[in-house]
């Protein structure tokens, strides 16, 4: 037979034991989330190595065209700064020697055309 504190205590094991079943059950879920959350941060950390050198070579990279291009922009000006100082100097010198084939061919022309006149002060006419 059966005494009615141990039917007490039965149900009382019985209480406690499905509560350790459920205080188990629940930490066996906060350990697999726990695991989860390591593999996320794993996944996480990978992900953000792989952009820091993504991002270290895209600097790199991008110093390396700015250099390129700053070459080539200097070259172009170098290239442009010459280009105008010969259009200048061509400019000069065919001004140059327009204006001194225009003198000679003046000079020839005036001498003849027009002739010689003396100049006489308003004072020295009179005498």
């Amino acid at each position: 037979m059966m005494l009615p504190s141990q039917g007490t205590n039965n149900s009382e094991i019985a209480r406690l034991q499905q509560q350790a079943d459920e205080v188990v059950e629940v930490m066996y879920a906060n350990v697999k989330k726990v695991k989860e959350r390591e593999d996320k941060l794993q996944v996480l950390d990978e992900r953000a190595e792989q952009l820091q050198e993504a991002g270290k070579l895209f600097q790199k990279t991008s110093k390396q065209v700015a250099i390129q291009e700053a070459s080539r922009n200097r070259k172009w000006k170098i290239i442009l700064g010459v280009a105008v100082g010969l259009v200048i100097l061509v400019v000069v010198i065919v001004v140059i020697i327009i204006t001194t084939s225009l003198k000679d061919q003046r000079l020839p022309h005036q001498s003849e055309a027009v002739p010689k006149l003396e100049t006489t002060t308003a004072g020295q006419q009179g005498t």
